[in-house]
């Protein structure tokens, strides 16, 4: 979450500089639900300059399973070989 707290502080930064420190922030969709409300913090703690985080990464340490991403890029990429037609030579 340290790279939405950073976008935060950034788009701050630029609202100080170029809109007498006015800014709008619109959220469109996520692809995890809760985990885009806790990036949602994250940029307004960036924005507010907060000084630490008020939150910790609920999933920042959460073990990933190598072999099933492996397994997901493989089935994609023969979906895509399969159906892409320029990719069917590849």
């Amino acid at each position: 979450m340290e790279g939405y707290r950073e976008i935060g502080q950034i788009i701050r930064s630029l609202a100080d500089k170029y809109c007498n420190g006015r800014l709008l922030i619109v959220q469109e969709g996520g692809y995890h639900i809760t985990y885009s409300a806790y990036c949602l913090h994250a940029t307004l703690e960036g924005v507010l300059c907060l000084p630490v985080p008020l939150l910790s990464d609920p999933i920042a340490y959460y073990p990933e399973d190598e072999a099933f991403l492996a397994e997901v890029i493989r089935s994609i990429k023969q979906y895509q070989r399969d159906n892409v037609p320029f990719l069917k030579e590849a």
